[in-house]
């Protein structure tokens, strides 16, 4: 079995499923000489044809939804698998690559007007019901993948409050993110968009995103893997760091054998290009502090990514910012370690020593990074959470984020963080 994988109308190379179910992929001679040619992941240079299981499923298999979302979908359409879900759903998958079982390459590249729009009662009654949006859109003519991740989510275009989908291929524009309805997961929806908003406000570098009000409110975000140009939408190449790394989406973490805060940190130092290198590096080590601060515990290493853009790659912009510490039940513990450990209450300025000799940078560095970002929130915060507030009145979840972070500022200060002068 094998599907193909096009960059706008130019094949890229062939994607097999053994009888097995033993996976490989190889690249067109045409693409790997071609001008136009990049690698679908840093794990796999153009300059090997081919590629086996491992590697393979590393970059496909991130693609896809993941855990209960992923088994509803495959229940629900009868599909099952990497190679079935790609089958089915490959045309819109995140970055530039669209996969199709045809060997024929679909130039579309205009934001077309063959727009298929998402009725927001069809929305709001599965989130009603318990049941995935997702799953209601790819059930849809045409259906869209449901983007990777364990979120209920879907691409779409979104223009003048009204969701679409294009129905000849265009590429999607925005992401939308349904309410998490899990027992003790509260107002997500606010909390990420109050996350994201103080993020910018700090410097941080994030997509624009907004909440769409009704029955349910919906988390709006453009997609950064898309750029308009001239009236046209075309995709841009992305990968994760676990894309990039060879990593499946099962060791995301690295508590289960995935990247270290020290391998993404030398992914970026050898891989971005020389002019974006020190500030994606301290970019990158700013996302880490800000999700200490704010308790984003699911900071994994498939929340981060490499854009591909003028031929080199760069730091994509920031994405699923969530307090989740601000939520009783869930996993304590950090993301990645912070020198020798990964529970908050346990982390201070012993461990950002050790962080910074094991990335073999200026001692401080880290230390500084840190007190830098303490001293914005400390001046944003309040102003944001106000912002928030006065155009959500109802979402309670930003003042227990914001006295969250307050409380970390001061167990940081009192575990040895001090400002420095």
């Amino acid at each position: 079995m094998s599907l193909f994988v096009f960059y706008e109308d130019q094949k890229v190379g062939t994607l097999t499923c053994s009888e097995d179910l033993v996976y490989s992929f190889s690249y067109e001679d045409s693409w790997r000489n071609s001008k136009k040619g990049f690698p679908l992941s840093l794990a796999m240079p153009l300059e090997q044809k081919e590629f086996q299981n491992k590697v393979t499923l590393s970059f496909f298999e991130n693609l896809l939804p993941e855990g209960d979302l992923r088994k509803t979908l495959e229940n629900d359409h009868k599909i099952k698998g990497t190679f079935e879900f790609l089958e089915n759903f490959g045309q819109d998958c995140a970055g530039a690559f669209v996969i199709s079982n045809s060997d024929k390459g679909k130039t579309v590249k205009a934001n077309s007007l063959k727009l298929v729009e998402v009725p927001l009662r069809a929305i709001y009654s599965a989130i009603t019901k318990k049941k995935s949006v997702a799953d209601m859109i790819a059930g849809m003519d045409p259906g869209y993948l449901s983007l990777a991740g364990a979120q209920d989510k879907f691409p779409a275009i979104f223009k003048q409050g009204r969701i679409y989908l294009p129905s000849d291929g265009s590429p999607t524009t925005h992401i939308i993110k349904t309410p998490i309805l899990r027992e003790g997961i509260k107002e997500s929806v606010y909390n990420e968009y109050f996350c994201m908003q103080l993020a910018l406000a700090v410097g941080l570098n994030v997509p624009y995103c907004e909440i769409l009000m009704g029955q349910h409110p919906l988390f709006i975000i453009e997609r950064f893997d898309r750029i308009k140009t001239k009236g046209f939408i075309s995709r841009l190449h992305q990968q994760d760091f676990c894309q990039a790394q060879g990593i499946p989406s099962d060791f995301k973490y690295e508590s289960r054998g995935g990247p270290s805060i020290k391998k993404n940190y030398e992914l970026i130092l050898n891989h971005v290009a020389p002019k974006k290198r020190v500030p994606n590096l301290e970019s990158f080590l700013d996302w880490i502090c800000f999700n200490l601060l704010v308790g984003n515990n699911d900071s994994h290493s498939k929340n981060i990514s490499l854009l591909f853009l003028e031929n080199k790659n760069e730091l994509a912009p920031f994405y699923d910012l969530v307090s989740t510490a601000v939520y009783l039940g869930l996993n304590d513990d950090f993301a990645f370690l912070i020198g020798d450990r990964s529970n908050f209450s346990q982390i201070g300025l012993n461990q950002f020593h050790l962080l910074e000799n094991q990335l073999q940078i200026k001692p401080g560095t880290f230390h500084s990074r840190m007190n830098s970002l303490i001293h914005k929130i400390e001046r944003e915060k309040e102003k944001v959470a106000n912002h928030v507030l006065k155009k959500f009145p109802e979402a309670k979840i930003v003042k227990r984020i914001s006295d969250l972070i307050r409380k970390r500022i001061k167990g940081l200060r009192q575990q040895g963080v001090t400002l420095l002068s």
